[in-house]
């Protein structure tokens, strides 16, 4: 595919998002499915870049993974950032959700450190 074919793509892609209608009320079913869009989303986000990097797609796997731990690396070094510098308010209620996250994926990531790695077999 030319760059120019996926320019037109790309362009296409943000033409049908704009076009989605925005909710004006949501019920608890309707936000389950917006979150399982968003996560569609995303997954399609991180196969296009990726595909841009010019990526073998046996090689995709491995680079999704990667991009997700620097993605989610920067977004947390500019909330700590912003929060140190005093642009956030650290007791705005989604702070409580961040901060549970953040500490699941600490005790995630520091569980798989110690614990030896399962065998192939």
């Amino acid at each position: 595919m030319s760059q120019h074919q996926l320019l037109d793509r790309i362009a296409e892609l943000h033409r049908a998002i704009e076009a989605l209608p925005i909710p004006e009320g949501r019920t608890e079913k309707e936000f389950e499915s917006l979150e399982e869009m968003k996560h569609g989303l995303d997954n399609a986000r991180l196969a296009l870049w990726a595909r841009l990097q010019g990526v073998d797609s046996d090689d995709a796997p491995a680079c999704v993974r990667s991009f997700r731990v620097k993605r989610a690396v920067e977004l947390c070094s500019r909330l700590t950032t912003d929060l140190r510098l005093g642009l956030l308010d650290p007791r705005h209620g989604e702070y409580t959700a961040l901060l549970t996250a953040v500490l699941d994926l600490a005790s995630a990531i520091h569980t798989g450190r110690v614990r030896p790695a399962e065998s192939a077999d």
